[in-house]
């Protein structure tokens, strides 16, 4: 009989024994032997390398640098095609897309589809390498943002990991530095994506520690995407490396601290990358040139690069002390966070002041004073720019403002659609359980006293599955809309049904669907007076010419766990509207008018009456616009929710049902208000200082005059 393979425990406990003994194997020969369990063991060999010290296991290199990569003896790609175009469930196209000092990547198509991938492979290595392919592969797929190549699937074929990705046709950066050169905002506006992709790795503690030119991949429209985070490492939560290791990047991209291989690094690492990459973009040239590493490894730890401004005039001030702040060669100079370089990029591009460089209004303006002595002392020329400087400011600001409103609301309307995603899957919940029901009673024939017990019967087994209460009550109402039995859950006899009434024209019964649930319009319960929501389905019993309804009630508070409350805090609130039942119709009412009310707020308690929600809306409209002048009525119970509000919607599903999200206008356009009078009172301050200046001056002219 031929030997079963060993397990990884298996496999782990020989090799334990045969260090115990003395007989200390070659990792890399004992991964070779056991191409099954290749990852399990390269893992398990890594962890125990930090003690190979101690346990006589040679150690691996001990450097990182990837300054450039010189292709081995055997071509990778030649010995997978001999071993034939099936790459495990891939199928291999052509010759490899990239290379580099531990991988391979191939254009790949899953076999039986049309989607083409990119296929990275390690190459043949030791178990370090082994264990750093691993850690590029747990590093790149717990990361998904826009601009970081995505990771589909995780394999193994001939004993060696492997990993798919989306393929970037486009090529890396390092082949378009040249047609970017004098596209400067097309320049800033890459690296500050690619800066905000770097951000989103450092918040999930995952430093890349390899950012260059061709470790970012551009898309057929231009738009980059990082790769390659095999030199990545983790964070801890005070922001430095939980173990940097020996050395690791590329030269000229790596920090000063990476050069000399501090034990500590932090996210200035990829700030100074990004840093070097904006250099790049701006002038063609890197900032530290050398004929060899040990060149540039003396240039980043001892010289500061050339100006951009230097080598390429076109370059603006502000854009050319961003990069330069970047490089700074203490990481505390630097910024301190890659989101930080985005901003200042996204201030520059909307042609706002800088951090990098500070050119204050009033050493502008005195300058000016000093060059034009007889203007700068006319007091009516201080009052006339007074007056037009703050009848400026103000419309800059009002217009400012309107800027921020109408933000504010978009993102309330945003807000809105994800509750009203979760609101809309409740109801599915709900409504699959009222239809399920609904096919059961179909069966039945068409007789009320088989009807009703039937619909006791069925309502008391299957519409508390759990013994959890999923409605307040049921009904079944014959075709002409009378309700000819119901339950209730509270009744001491489920078979006692209340007195029964004609409900033809309420909008469960009329609006009722064949095949799908329909939540109806809020309406008053005559039993116990609450505003209830139905969930009603129409079906045909056996042997019926008609269509009977059913329906099933939920009361409109906070015990409808829609999580809509769940949305609020100290600057939202969301709540729940939609339009009441007008059967019978309200005296004069137009036949298209609808009366909104409020049934779900934080201000509301249990079983509270509804509240009217704004003025009536024309015909079906399920939405509302976004209001900037709202007074929430809730305000009359609780004073907290008084004031001016702004509100944005969204519907809910194919219901009536709208969730609204509102946030107080004062703490909207606060900050910006607050601005404002501080750049006000910092003009009024500046002009009455130039005044008393110039009343200084004819004073000391006056006396110099006298006294001659």
């Amino acid at each position: 009989m031929p030997k079963s393979p060993l397990e990884l425990d298996d496999l782990i406990a020989n090799l334990l024994g045969e260090i115990e003994r003395g007989q200390v194997p070659d990792p890399a020969e004992f991964v070779a032997r056991h191409p099954e369990h290749a990852v399990g063991l390269a893992t398990f060999l890594a962890d125990l390398g930090r003690f190979g010290g101690f346990l006589g296991i040679p150690c691996g290199s001990t450097t990182d640098l990837t300054q450039d990569f010189v292709p081995s003896e055997v071509d990778p790609a030649t010995a997978l095609r001999q071993a034939g175009e099936r790459f495990a469930e891939y199928e291999l196209l052509g010759e490899p897309v990239g290379e580099g000092g531990m991988g391979v990547v191939y254009r790949a198509r899953l076999t039986g589809t049309s989607m083409v991938v990119a296929l990275k492979q390690i190459r043949s290595g030791g178990v370090e390498s082994t264990a750093r392919f691993q850690e590029e592969i747990e590093t790149a797929a717990g990361l998904r943002h826009p601009n970081i190549v995505p990771v589909y699937h995780v394999g193994e074929h001939g004993g060696r990991p492997f990993f798919t990705m989306a393929l970037v046709e486009g090529g890396s950066l390092d082949r378009h530095i040249g047609h970017l050169r004098g596209h400067l905002r097309s320049s800033a506006q890459l690296v500050a994506k690619v800066a905000r992709a770097v951000h989103y790795a450092h918040q999930r503690r995952v430093l890349h520690r390899d950012l260059k030119p061709s470790n970012i991949l551009l898309d057929d429209a231009g738009e980059p995407h990082v790769a390659d985070f095999g030199l990545a490492s983790r964070l801890s939560e005070t922001g430095s490396t939980i173990d940097a290791g020996p050395p690791a990047g590329s030269l000229p991209w790596m920090a000063p601290e990476a050069v000399r291989g501090e034990a500590t690094l932090t996210t200035s690492v990829d700030v100074w990358a990004l840093g070097v990459i904006l250099y790049e973009l701006l002038t063609g040239v890197r900032p530290f040139p050398g004929t060899d590493a040990s060149n540039i490894r003396q240039s980043i730890l001892s010289k500061d690069p050339i100006p951009p401004r230097e080598i390429n005039p076109q370059v603006p001030r502000d854009l050319d002390a961003i990069c330069r702040r970047c490089l700074v060669k203490d990481p505390e100079g630097r910024y301190e966070s890659a989101s930080a370089v985005a901003l200042e990029l996204d201030r520059w591009l909307r042609d706002e002041p800088v951090r990098a460089r500070r050119s204050g209004r009033g050493e502008r303006f005195l300058r000016w004073c000093r060059r034009n002595p007889g203007a700068a002392a006319g007091t009516s020329f201080l009052a006339s720019l007074l007056v037009a400087i703050t009848l400026g400011s103000v419309r800059v600001a009002n217009d400012l403002e309107e800027e921020v409103v109408a933000t504010v609301c978009r993102n309330n309307e945003y807000d809105a659609s994800q509750v009203a995603g979760n609101v809309a899957r409740k109801f599915d919940q709900l409504g699959s359980v009222v239809k399920d029901r609904a096919a059961e009673l179909s069966k039945n024939p068409e007789n009320v006293d088989d009807a009703e017990s039937g619909l006791q019967s069925l309502a008391t087994s299957t519409l508390k599955p759990g013994g959890t209460r999923l409605f307040v009550n049921a009904f079944l109402l014959d075709p002409e809309g009378v309700i000819r039995a119901s339950w209730t859950p509270d009744a001491a006899d489920p078979r006692k049904t209340p007195t029964l009434a004609n409900f033809p024209g309420r909008d469960y019964f009329v609006h009722a669907g064949k095949d799908q649930v329909h939540v109806s319009r809020v309406f008053r319960s005559e039993n116990d007076t609450f505003d209830k929501l139905a969930l009603s389905i129409r079906f045909r019993p056996l042997g019926a010419t008609k269509d009977w309804v059913l329906a099933a009630t939920v009361t409109t508070d906070e015990r409808l766990d829609l999580g809509v409350a769940s949305m609020s805090d100290d600057r939202h609130t969301a709540f729940l509207v939609a339009p009441r039942d007008s059967q019978p119709p309200r005296p004069g009412a137009p036949s298209d008018a609808e009366e909104y009310v409020i049934l779900v707020h934080p201000a509301l308690s249990p079983r509270s009456p509804s509240i009217r929600f704004g003025t009536d809306s024309p015909g079906e409209s399920r939405s509302f616009p976004a209001d900037r002048d709202y007074r929430d009525p809730l305000a009359a119970k609780n004073p907290s929710f008084a004031g001016r509000w702004l509100t944005g919607s969204a519907p809910v599903g194919d219901t009536h049902l709208v969730v609204v999200v509102e946030q107080r206008y004062d703490q909207a356009v606060g900050p910006h208000r607050s601005s404002f009078r501080r750049f006000v009172t910092w003009i009024a301050g500046a002009v009455v200082i130039g005044m008393l200046a110039f009343a200084s001056l004819k004073l000391l002219r006056r006396i110099r005059t006298s006294a001659a």
